[in-house]
């Protein structure tokens, strides 16, 4: 017997259902705005990309009714952290809403002496032995250290690494927002303006050594980093530096990667002995007494890719010599800087020794005079004259006093 449409559910009507091409069916808009208007206020809100427009004439649609969802979501005055596994991590809710996770990992005591990936490396200590599997456990071992993490009144937070040592590395990366029951199909406004980079104003290294400190895409760092141990830091990535940051280690740094821009105002960078590759995504600006000292050689050891930043080789990357008999050659780079470089005449940018590989400027280098290179020892570009070293600066722009 059929049945009625009188009997039939209201909510069964109102549903969507999908046809057999899995697409929805055409009463996609349920609403009582005609053809015209529908489309007026797509054109408006395209020409406005702003959030806010889109929230106040609720379009996409925030469903108001799902459960444990506010449509104005709270205002956090201070990141919210959390402990994790007993120390060895820790959770962090930032200002702005985003989620991230502060932990340390272990770091291999063996390094890549070939130029396949996984192939088998030998000891760091330069022992010759190979440290192939039979030398190595198979597992990875727990990290040394615990991490502690407090917030600040201006939103940004401090981190403090205990028992820490060269094998152990502090990486902060993204937690993914939670989809609640109910609110797969409701615009989540609250994500809309989050700024998707946790501020770190303090980094501090209670034992002196680490062997990495890694926040490529997801910190700026706003204080300063303190790691005075004299073993090396294999890698410091930031997002950006900015004023009021500043970095003071006892040993080598072999690759401080920075995504974006270096900008220090009256605070130093002071590297105790090499950094070997300086890698910078757009300037640095040197202003108010601002210092970037290196402590000996800058370019020394060259340093293959990490993560997703670029290596010492990274002007041979973009050149076209497959196929061709070009003889080209590209010199490797002790610091790619894509930017300009700008020390203004109260600040200074000093190398203590010398420069083993080309300082790359892709902007202009502004304050050449307060530029302090001793010595250079970069492969002299002729091999016909092997007594006359090469120029440690490549600059693309101009140079200014």
């Amino acid at each position: 017997m059929s049945v009625s449409r009188t009997n039939r559910s209201r909510s069964s009507l109102r549903a969507f259902r999908p046809t057999l091409d899995a697409r929805l069916e055409d009463r996609v808009v349920l609403s009582a705005v005609s053809l015209r208007q529908y489309l007026n206020i797509s054109q408006r809100l395209l020409k406005n990309p702003s959030p806010k427009p889109a929230r106040v004439v609720n379009f996409p649609q925030f469903t108001k009714n799902a459960p444990g969802i506010s449509q104005n979501p709270r205002v956090i005055h201070a990141a919210a952290v959390q402990t994790v596994r007993g120390g060895q991590a820790v959770n962090v809710v930032a200002v702005d809403g985003t989620h991230y996770r502060i932990q340390l990992a272990y770091i291999s005591n063996t390094a890549q002496t070939s130029a396949a990936e996984g192939q088998a490396g030998a000891y760091a200590q330069g022992s010759g032995t190979l440290a192939l599997q039979t030398a190595q456990p198979t597992e990875t071992p727990q990290p040394q250290g615990t991490v502690r993490v407090y917030p600040k009144a201006d939103g940004s937070v401090g981190i403090i690494v205990d028992g820490s040592t060269s094998n152990t590395e502090l990486t902060i990366n993204p937690l993914p927002q939670a989809i609640r029951k109910g609110y797969a199909h409701s615009f989540a406004y609250g994500q809309a303006n989050k700024n998707n980079a946790l501020q770190v104003s303090q980094v501090t290294i209670n034992s002196g050594n680490i062997g990495a400190i890694e926040g490529f895409h997801t910190a700026d760092l706003t204080g300063p980093i303190t790691a005075m141990g004299t073993q090396a830091i294999d890698r410091i990535a930031f997002r950006s530096i900015q004023p009021g940051a500043s970095i003071t280690t006892g040993g080598d740094v072999n690759t401080l990667d920075v995504l974006q821009g270096i900008t220090l105002s009256g605070t130093n960078i002071n590297i105790g002995r090499d950094l070997n590759l300086l890698n910078v995504g757009q300037s640095i600006t040197l202003t108010n007494g601002a210092n970037f000292a290196i402590g000996r050689d800058i370019g020394l050891v060259s340093q293959a890719p990490k993560g997703t930043g670029t290596g010492s080789n990274v002007l041979s990357l973009n050149a076209t010599v497959v196929g061709t008999t070009s003889t080209a050659t590209f010199p490797t780079v002790g610091a790619y800087i894509l930017g300009s470089l700008v020390i203004d005449t109260s600040s200074k940018f000093s190398v203590g020794r010398a420069v083993d590989q080309v300082i790359y400027i892709g902007g202009n280098l502004t304050g050449y005079d307060n530029l302090r290179i001793p010595a250079t020892n970069v492969p002299p570009p002729n091999p016909l004259f092997p007594n006359i070293p090469g120029n440690p600066l490549q600059v693309i722009g101009e140079q200014t006093p």
